[in-house]
Protein backbone atom coordinates (compact mmCIF):
# COMPACT_ATOMS: atom_id res chain seq x y z
CA UNK A 1 0.00 0.00 0.00
CA UNK A 2 1.71 3.46 -1.11
CA UNK A 3 2.11 5.71 2.07
CA UNK A 4 -0.99 8.12 2.03
CA UNK A 5 1.58 10.93 3.56
CA UNK A 6 3.88 10.67 1.06
CA UNK A 7 1.01 11.52 -1.75
CA UNK A 8 -0.12 14.40 0.19
CA UNK A 9 3.10 15.94 0.57
CA UNK A 10 3.51 15.31 -3.24
CA UNK A 11 -0.19 16.89 -4.01
CA UNK A 12 0.17 19.38 -2.05
CA UNK A 13 -3.35 18.27 -0.68
CA UNK A 14 -4.80 19.36 2.89
CA UNK A 15 -6.93 17.03 4.76
CA UNK A 16 -6.07 13.77 3.02
CA UNK A 17 -5.29 11.49 5.79
CA UNK A 18 -6.01 8.22 7.07
CA UNK A 19 -6.27 4.77 5.72
CA UNK A 20 -7.95 1.30 4.62
CA UNK A 21 -6.86 0.09 8.04
CA UNK A 22 -8.43 3.02 10.66
CA UNK A 23 -10.52 4.91 8.33
CA UNK A 24 -14.11 4.47 8.19
CA UNK A 25 -16.79 6.40 6.06
CA UNK A 26 -18.44 9.62 7.74
CA UNK A 27 -22.21 10.45 7.54
CA UNK A 28 -23.38 14.09 7.29
CA UNK A 29 -24.46 15.90 10.84
CA UNK A 30 -27.93 14.39 11.59
CA UNK A 31 -28.68 17.12 13.48
CA UNK A 32 -30.92 20.14 13.78
CA UNK A 33 -30.43 21.89 17.25
CA UNK A 34 -33.97 23.97 16.81
CA UNK A 35 -36.45 20.51 17.06
CA UNK A 36 -33.07 17.72 17.23
CA UNK A 37 -35.15 15.99 13.84
CA UNK A 38 -32.61 16.67 11.29
CA UNK A 39 -32.26 14.10 8.47
CA UNK A 40 -34.34 12.17 10.43
CA UNK A 41 -36.26 10.56 7.52
CA UNK A 42 -39.17 9.77 9.67
CA UNK A 43 -39.52 13.53 11.06
CA UNK A 44 -39.55 12.89 14.62
CA UNK A 45 -37.66 14.08 17.58
CA UNK A 46 -34.74 12.91 18.89
CA UNK A 47 -34.06 14.67 21.78
CA UNK A 48 -35.09 11.20 24.29
CA UNK A 49 -32.35 9.47 21.86
CA UNK A 50 -29.51 12.79 22.59
CA UNK A 51 -30.70 12.58 26.81
CA UNK A 52 -29.20 8.76 26.05
CA UNK A 53 -26.52 9.34 24.46
CA UNK A 54 -25.48 12.02 27.19
CA UNK A 55 -26.04 9.90 29.93
CA UNK A 56 -25.00 6.93 29.26
CA UNK A 57 -22.87 6.52 26.33
CA UNK A 58 -20.72 10.29 26.20
CA UNK A 59 -19.14 9.24 29.36
CA UNK A 60 -17.76 6.05 28.03
CA UNK A 61 -16.57 7.74 24.60
CA UNK A 62 -14.80 10.35 27.06
CA UNK A 63 -12.95 8.30 29.25
CA UNK A 64 -11.97 5.31 26.84
CA UNK A 65 -11.64 6.88 23.02
CA UNK A 66 -10.85 10.94 23.88
CA UNK A 67 -6.74 12.27 23.94
CA UNK A 68 -4.77 13.70 20.87
CA UNK A 69 -4.20 9.98 19.94
CA UNK A 70 -7.38 8.44 19.28
CA UNK A 71 -10.55 10.80 18.50
CA UNK A 72 -11.00 14.01 20.31
CA UNK A 73 -12.63 15.90 17.73
CA UNK A 74 -9.62 18.05 18.14
CA UNK A 75 -6.91 15.24 17.76
CA UNK A 76 -4.06 15.93 15.74
CA UNK A 77 -3.59 12.68 14.30
CA UNK A 78 -4.58 10.61 11.20
CA UNK A 79 -7.91 9.23 12.44
CA UNK A 80 -10.76 10.67 10.53
CA UNK A 81 -13.61 9.77 12.68
CA UNK A 82 -13.28 12.32 15.69
CA UNK A 83 -16.29 11.37 17.22
CA UNK A 84 -15.65 12.36 20.76
CA UNK A 85 -16.68 16.09 21.63
CA UNK A 86 -14.83 18.56 23.91
CA UNK A 87 -17.69 19.80 25.39
CA UNK A 88 -19.98 16.96 26.57
CA UNK A 89 -23.45 18.85 25.71
CA UNK A 90 -22.09 18.67 21.61
CA UNK A 91 -21.48 15.20 22.29
CA UNK A 92 -24.50 13.82 20.59
CA UNK A 93 -24.47 15.73 17.99
CA UNK A 94 -20.89 15.41 17.38
CA UNK A 95 -20.92 11.40 17.46
CA UNK A 96 -24.48 10.58 15.35
CA UNK A 97 -22.52 12.79 12.43
CA UNK A 98 -20.35 9.58 11.76
CA UNK A 99 -21.47 7.04 9.92
CA UNK A 100 -18.47 4.97 10.43
CA UNK A 101 -19.83 5.29 14.31
CA UNK A 102 -22.93 4.51 14.00
CA UNK A 103 -23.69 3.10 10.58
CA UNK A 104 -27.84 2.91 10.47
CA UNK A 105 -27.88 2.89 14.25
CA UNK A 106 -28.46 -1.12 14.56
CA UNK A 107 -26.30 -2.57 16.27
CA UNK A 108 -24.74 -5.02 13.91
CA UNK A 109 -23.70 -2.37 11.58
CA UNK A 110 -22.72 0.20 14.40
CA UNK A 111 -18.89 0.69 14.87
CA UNK A 112 -19.50 2.12 18.69
CA UNK A 113 -19.81 -1.68 19.27
CA UNK A 114 -18.53 -3.89 15.89
CA UNK A 115 -14.99 -2.26 16.10
CA UNK A 116 -14.39 -2.53 20.04
CA UNK A 117 -15.87 -5.76 20.72
CA UNK A 118 -12.73 -8.30 19.32
CA UNK A 119 -10.64 -5.18 20.76
CA UNK A 120 -9.69 -1.81 19.54
CA UNK A 121 -6.44 -0.93 20.42
CA UNK A 122 -6.65 -2.33 24.26
CA UNK A 123 -9.71 -0.87 24.32
CA UNK A 124 -12.91 -3.19 25.45
CA UNK A 125 -16.46 -2.52 27.46
CA UNK A 126 -17.78 -3.84 30.10
CA UNK A 127 -21.46 -5.39 30.13
CA UNK A 128 -23.05 -2.75 31.37
CA UNK A 129 -21.74 -0.48 28.91
CA UNK A 130 -22.22 -2.26 26.08
CA UNK A 131 -26.17 -2.59 27.16
CA UNK A 132 -26.38 1.41 27.70
CA UNK A 133 -24.58 1.63 24.15
CA UNK A 134 -27.49 -1.24 22.57
CA UNK A 135 -30.47 0.32 24.22
CA UNK A 136 -29.51 3.54 22.59
CA UNK A 137 -28.50 2.45 19.88
CA UNK A 138 -32.24 0.91 19.47
CA UNK A 139 -33.64 3.99 20.44
CA UNK A 140 -32.19 5.87 18.40
CA UNK A 141 -32.86 3.58 15.04
CA UNK A 142 -36.64 3.55 16.84
CA UNK A 143 -37.21 6.69 16.06
CA UNK A 144 -35.75 7.44 12.78
CA UNK A 145 -37.53 4.53 11.42
CA UNK A 146 -41.15 4.68 13.12
CA UNK A 147 -43.43 8.06 11.35
CA UNK A 148 -44.95 9.80 13.38
CA UNK A 149 -43.00 8.47 16.55
CA UNK A 150 -45.82 5.88 17.33
CA UNK A 151 -44.98 1.90 18.15
CA UNK A 152 -45.03 -0.06 15.00
CA UNK A 153 -43.30 -1.94 12.11
CA UNK A 154 -40.55 0.04 12.09
CA UNK A 155 -39.72 -0.14 16.11
CA UNK A 156 -36.42 -0.90 16.51
CA UNK A 157 -35.84 -2.97 19.18
CA UNK A 158 -39.28 -4.36 18.53
CA UNK A 159 -40.17 -6.91 16.01
CA UNK A 160 -42.67 -7.07 13.05
CA UNK A 161 -45.07 -9.49 12.00
CA UNK A 162 -42.42 -12.08 11.81
CA UNK A 163 -40.51 -11.53 14.83
CA UNK A 164 -37.54 -10.13 13.27
CA UNK A 165 -35.67 -6.67 14.84
CA UNK A 166 -34.53 -3.71 12.54
CA UNK A 167 -30.85 -5.26 13.44
CA UNK A 168 -31.74 -8.76 12.78
CA UNK A 169 -33.45 -7.08 9.36
CA UNK A 170 -30.26 -5.08 8.85
CA UNK A 171 -27.71 -7.83 9.09
CA UNK A 172 -29.88 -10.05 6.58
CA UNK A 173 -30.24 -7.95 4.19
CA UNK A 174 -26.83 -6.84 4.05
CA UNK A 175 -25.85 -10.27 4.05
CA UNK A 176 -28.27 -10.94 0.89
CA UNK A 177 -27.16 -8.06 -0.97
CA UNK A 178 -23.66 -8.91 -0.72
CA UNK A 179 -23.65 -12.43 -1.63
CA UNK A 180 -25.06 -11.49 -5.19
CA UNK A 181 -22.33 -8.75 -5.94
CA UNK A 182 -19.66 -9.69 -8.58
CA UNK A 183 -16.76 -7.57 -9.72
CA UNK A 184 -18.85 -7.93 -13.09
CA UNK A 185 -21.33 -5.91 -11.72
CA UNK A 186 -18.53 -3.34 -10.14
CA UNK A 187 -16.92 -3.33 -13.65
CA UNK A 188 -19.97 -3.05 -16.12
CA UNK A 189 -21.12 -0.14 -14.20
CA UNK A 190 -17.51 1.41 -14.58
CA UNK A 191 -17.51 2.15 -10.87
CA UNK A 192 -13.49 2.58 -10.59
CA UNK A 193 -13.13 4.82 -13.20
CA UNK A 194 -16.26 6.37 -12.52
CA UNK A 195 -15.34 7.62 -8.90
CA UNK A 196 -11.41 7.79 -9.11
CA UNK A 197 -12.26 10.66 -11.92
CA UNK A 198 -15.27 12.10 -10.33
CA UNK A 199 -13.81 15.77 -10.21
CA UNK A 200 -15.11 18.05 -7.23
CA UNK A 201 -15.54 22.14 -8.29
CA UNK A 202 -11.99 22.74 -7.81
CA UNK A 203 -11.26 19.87 -10.41
CA UNK A 204 -9.87 17.47 -7.60
CA UNK A 205 -10.30 14.08 -8.43
CA UNK A 206 -11.66 11.91 -5.57
CA UNK A 207 -8.76 9.64 -5.82
CA UNK A 208 -6.45 12.14 -5.18
CA UNK A 209 -7.40 12.15 -1.28
CA UNK A 210 -9.33 8.83 -1.50
CA UNK A 211 -7.33 5.79 -3.54
CA UNK A 212 -6.13 4.27 -0.74
CA UNK A 213 -9.26 4.94 1.81
CA UNK A 214 -8.05 8.61 2.83
CA UNK A 215 -11.14 10.04 5.34
CA UNK A 216 -12.48 6.82 5.39
CA UNK A 217 -13.69 6.77 1.50
CA UNK A 218 -12.76 4.83 -0.76
CA UNK A 219 -12.38 6.12 -4.68
CA UNK A 220 -10.18 4.72 -6.87
CA UNK A 221 -8.97 3.73 -10.36
CA UNK A 222 -7.47 0.32 -9.14
CA UNK A 223 -10.72 -1.82 -10.15
CA UNK A 224 -9.44 -4.71 -8.10
CA UNK A 225 -8.98 -3.09 -4.91
CA UNK A 226 -11.37 -0.81 -4.47
CA UNK A 227 -13.64 -3.57 -5.14
CA UNK A 228 -12.18 -5.36 -2.70
CA UNK A 229 -12.56 -2.69 0.15
CA UNK A 230 -15.75 -1.74 -0.85
CA UNK A 231 -17.27 -6.06 -0.69
CA UNK A 232 -15.14 -6.36 2.44
CA UNK A 233 -15.01 -3.72 4.97
CA UNK A 234 -18.71 -3.04 5.68
CA UNK A 235 -17.99 0.65 7.01
CA UNK A 236 -16.96 1.50 3.50
CA UNK A 237 -20.05 -0.31 1.73
CA UNK A 238 -22.02 2.00 4.03
CA UNK A 239 -20.92 5.40 2.81
CA UNK A 240 -22.40 4.38 -0.92
CA UNK A 241 -25.10 1.85 0.30
CA UNK A 242 -26.97 2.00 3.22
CA UNK A 243 -29.94 0.07 4.70
CA UNK A 244 -34.02 1.53 4.54
CA UNK A 245 -35.52 0.53 7.17
CA UNK A 246 -39.19 2.99 7.21
CA UNK A 247 -41.23 0.65 6.28
CA UNK A 248 -39.88 -2.10 9.16
CA UNK A 249 -37.79 -5.24 9.41
CA UNK A 250 -39.94 -7.43 6.46
CA UNK A 251 -39.47 -4.57 3.91
CA UNK A 252 -36.14 -3.59 5.10
CA UNK A 253 -33.56 -2.71 1.96
CA UNK A 254 -30.67 -1.16 0.64
CA UNK A 255 -30.71 1.43 -0.93
CA UNK A 256 -28.23 4.07 -2.49
CA UNK A 257 -26.91 6.50 0.83
CA UNK A 258 -27.99 9.96 -0.96
CA UNK A 259 -27.86 11.10 2.81
CA UNK A 260 -24.70 10.58 2.80
CA UNK A 261 -23.30 12.07 -0.57
CA UNK A 262 -25.65 15.02 0.15
CA UNK A 263 -23.72 15.87 3.52
CA UNK A 264 -20.36 16.25 2.09
CA UNK A 265 -21.18 17.58 -0.76
CA UNK A 266 -22.88 20.51 0.51
CA UNK A 267 -19.88 20.74 3.17
CA UNK A 268 -22.33 19.84 6.47
CA UNK A 269 -20.58 19.02 9.75
CA UNK A 270 -17.52 17.35 9.63
CA UNK A 271 -16.62 18.32 6.27
CA UNK A 272 -16.66 21.58 5.72
CA UNK A 273 -13.76 21.69 3.99
CA UNK A 274 -14.23 19.44 1.54
CA UNK A 275 -14.45 20.51 -1.85
CA UNK A 276 -18.04 20.94 -3.03
CA UNK A 277 -19.63 18.70 -5.72
CA UNK A 278 -23.36 17.99 -6.99
CA UNK A 279 -24.50 15.03 -5.11
CA UNK A 280 -26.93 13.52 -6.99
CA UNK A 281 -26.25 14.25 -10.59
CA UNK A 282 -22.35 12.92 -11.53
CA UNK A 283 -20.27 10.13 -13.52
CA UNK A 284 -20.00 8.29 -9.94
CA UNK A 285 -23.84 8.56 -8.91
CA UNK A 286 -24.85 7.22 -12.45
CA UNK A 287 -22.19 4.39 -12.13
CA UNK A 288 -23.20 3.36 -8.36
CA UNK A 289 -26.79 3.38 -9.55
CA UNK A 290 -26.23 1.00 -12.31
CA UNK A 291 -24.18 -1.20 -10.05
CA UNK A 292 -27.26 -1.29 -7.69
CA UNK A 293 -29.70 -1.92 -10.43
CA UNK A 294 -27.33 -4.89 -11.28
CA UNK A 295 -27.36 -6.61 -7.53
CA UNK A 296 -31.28 -5.65 -6.95
CA UNK A 297 -32.16 -7.63 -9.94
CA UNK A 298 -30.05 -10.58 -8.96
CA UNK A 299 -31.63 -10.64 -5.08
CA UNK A 300 -34.13 -13.41 -4.63
CA UNK A 301 -32.57 -15.29 -7.88
CA UNK A 302 -30.15 -17.96 -5.72
CA UNK A 303 -27.63 -16.27 -4.59
CA UNK A 304 -26.40 -17.23 -1.31
CA UNK A 305 -26.34 -14.81 1.53
CA UNK A 306 -22.70 -13.22 2.80
CA UNK A 307 -22.46 -11.37 5.45
CA UNK A 308 -19.45 -8.99 5.67
CA UNK A 309 -16.15 -9.98 7.39
CA UNK A 310 -15.27 -6.80 8.72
Amino acid sequence: MRNFFSLIAALGLVGCVGGIDDAQPQLPDDTNPGNNTGNNPAGTDLSAAKQMYDDTVHPTMAAKCSGGSCHSETGQVSSPIRFVATNATDGWQTATSFTALVGNFTAPAAAILTKVAPGHYGVTYTPGEITSITSWLDTEVELRNTIGGGSGSGSGSGSGSGGETLSQATQRVLSAYRGCMTIGDFQAANMANAWGNLNAQNNQQCENCHSTGGEGFIASQDEPEFYRVFSEYKYFFLQYLTVNLLNGPTAAEVVVNTVSFQGVANGQDPHREHPRFNATNNQGMNALNEFHTAVKAKLGTGCMPSPFPM
